[in-house]
């Protein structure tokens, strides 16, 4: 049954290589459709209550459709591993685009932060929001304005979807975990890019999702179908490359 399961799988990309048929991507795209929801599931957890596995699921879609699309069998990696990383840059892309507070606006909160933070150190007390925006070069209504969205970008409402469609009052939020700013998520994948070039496709995703993602092994190996032990196994090989690599690369450095 699995074998016969698995030259119909092969006999689909085959078929899709030569006619390219949105049909019979499709067909592809439904087989491969539970490991967009599993991965979605995992995330979901760590990121609730912002979103949910449905949404995560939706985005990763796209990176599902976008890796049967470029997918090439005759290099030899299977898809299941392929198609994980491009699952998991289309929820990322969305997470990026659902931000409310864009580029500008995570700009401002870094310079905030950081003139708040100067400040505090050299005079031992809270600027004053005059201060604040004298300092950045904004108008006084500018600078409020811009905080107020800035901390309601750091909170959720208590109430669900439903409720606050039957309830106007919208005032009750809690702050939220905001994650890392668009800029921040870029520099972070720079430095993924660089530490795991080189490594297999399965081995990128076990850094990208342990390091990246904050699952656990065994939640890694319930993406990638294996077990936890197999995941810290190969997590140590990983680790003991790169130790090797960047001792070498030091050495380089040095010299």
């Amino acid at each position: 049954m699995k074998r016969a399961l698995k030259d119909d799988v092969a006999k689909l990309w085959r078929q899709y290589r030569r006619s390219k048929s949105t049909a019979v991507r499709n067909t592809l795209v439904e087989r491969y459709m539970p490991l967009v929801n599993k991965l979605a599931e995992i995330m979901a957890r760590r990121l609730w209550p912002r979103v949910g596995a449905d949404e995560l699921a939706s985005a990763g879609y796209d990176g599902l459709i976008a890796a049967v699309a470029s997918f090439d069998p005759e290099r030899g990696v299977k898809f299941e591993t392929y198609c994980r990383q491009r699952i998991l840059g289309g929820i990322r892309d969305w997470q990026r685009e659902i931000d409310p507070l864009g580029r500008s606006g995570r700009n401002f909160e870094r310079s905030l932060n950081a003139l708040e933070d100067r400040i505090h150190a050299e005079r031992g007390e809270m600027a004053t929001s005059d201060e604040l925006a004298r300092e950045m070069g904004l108008s006084l209504g500018k600078f409020v304005k811009m905080k107020r969205t800035v901390t309601a970008s750091h909170s959720v409402p208590l109430e669900t979807p439903t409720e606050r469609r039957n309830d106007s009052r919208v005032n009750s939020l809690v702050p939220v975990d905001p994650g890392p700013s668009p800029v921040q998520h870029t520099e972070r994948e720079l430095i993924r890019d660089y530490l795991t070039r080189g490594l297999k496709d399965q081995d990128r995703l076990i850094i990208t999702l342990y390091y990246y993602e904050r699952l656990t092994m065994a939640e890694i190996g319930r993406v990638l179908g294996v077990s936890e032990s197999r995941v810290c196994q190969r997590h140590a090989e990983i680790m003991e490359q790169l130790r090797t690599r960047f001792a070498n690369a030091a050495c380089d450095l040095v010299a």
